[in-house]
């Protein structure tokens, strides 16, 4: 039996249309309001696993019209690991370098269109209206759903960051920040920490049938980035970015497919082929949906690779739903996975989910065996 118990409330005058944690500081979190601010808390704990309290940092105004909401935040995540760095695991495993020198901040997307960097420059990391400077991607005049950061591998070798952003007219656009010289391009930071520039590409709006509302990068090779997409028009979509972009699978999960989240990644398994002599090799990803008003989705997402050898990229993409939650009577808009396991809890058990809807006010929680 799984209970859920308020522990501390912190009441609002605006509605939180957004929330994350950190990938620098796990205890700190910022919210994204329908007032156009941004606004940083903390968890006080009374034990190392025992949070007690919510308490308020800052709050950033980031719009100059209070009355355009914003919608969706995202974190800059911390740059790729260097050699003698700590290792710190983020998402779905990659290791990024946990260094306090870096550049840190944030992505914002509002109700008219726009998305907003704001980051902090070095050695002050001063999270203040004053203080961060604010690099603004104008886009066109409708809700921008989602936007995220991604760190992917250039044909030469090269970490390079883009963001990728989502809006209500099915359109996913592409910020790339590269070095200095690149042509249609203009300067992002330029800090002694972090030089980049921003090369905007509009990508994807022949391919979906309503507004881009999640976009989860998987992984870049050889320039090519493969990204999972989920749209109001149900479906969710494995997609290819290489400056076109293109569509490798998609699956209809019977609801406008709001959020998606990895559970977990298995990487180069070995398949038999047709051919006894011949092996092949798999990548999937367990992934969450939620799915608006038909609830939440597993669903497991896989590259099978032709042969040894062969790049991920050219390989076949599966999309199969695995188990579904039906119980909720409105839209759910978020979902996660528990993270911890219990006493006697091993990787084959049922996962715990947790789910909410928003007219019906209720919070769910409920188990998966895939």
């Amino acid at each position: 039996m799984h209970l859920i118990t308020q522990i501390h409330k912190t009441l609002l005058p605006h509605a939180v249309f957004d929330l994350h944690f950190s990938p620098r500081d796990q205890s700190q979190f910022a919210i994204a309001t329908s007032a156009a601010s941004v606004s940083l808390y903390r968890l006080e704990y009374s034990s190392p696993k025992a949070p007690s309290s919510i308490v308020h940092l800052t709050t950033i105004p980031v719009h100059e019209d209070p009355s355009i909401p914003a919608l969706y935040l995202s974190w800059l995540p911390p740059p790729p690991l260097l050699a003698g760095d700590k290792r710190v695991k983020h998402s779905h495993g990659r290791d990024h370098s946990p260094s306090q020198l870096s550049t840190d901040g944030f992505a914002v997307s509002f109700s008219d269109g726009r998305v907003s960097i704001f980051h902090t420059n070095p050695p002050s990391h001063d999270f203040s209206k004053e203080s961060m400077t604010e690099i603004v991607l104008p886009g066109e005049p409708i809700e921008v759903w989602f936007t995220t950061f991604h760190y992917g591998r250039s044909l030469s070798g090269e970490e390079h960051l883009t963001l990728f952003s989502g809006d209500d007219f099915g359109g996913l656009r592409v910020h790339e920040f590269a070095g200095d010289g690149d042509e249609g391009s203009r300067m992002l930071w330029d800090d002694g920490q972090f030089t980049a520039q921003t090369m905007e590409v509009t990508v994807g709006r022949k391919h979906y049938g309503a507004g881009v509302t999640a976009i989860l990068p998987l992984f870049t090779e050889g320039g090519e980035t493969v990204l999972l997409t989920g749209s109001y028009d149900e479906y969710l979509r494995v997609y290819k970015f290489t400056g076109r972009g293109s569509v490798l699978a998609e699956e209809r999960l019977g609801g406008g497919v709001w959020r998606l989240k990895i559970i977990r990644e298995v990487e180069d398994e070995i398949l038999a082929l047709e051919w006894p002599s011949r092996t092949g090799r798999s990548r999937s990803y367990l992934v969450l949906a939620s799915c608006m008003h038909a609830g939440g989705r597993i669903v497991r997402v896989t590259c099978s690779l032709g042969s040894e050898g062969d790049a991920p990229r050219v390989g076949s993409w599966s999309i199969e739903t695995l188990a579904q939650f039906t119980e909720h009577e409105s839209m759910n808009y978020a979902s996660d996975i528990w993270r911890g396991r219990e006493e006697g809890e091993t990787q084959g058990d049922p996962l715990l989910c947790v789910s909410s809807s928003f007219y019906d006010k209720r919070v769910c929680i409920w188990k998966a065996k895939v």
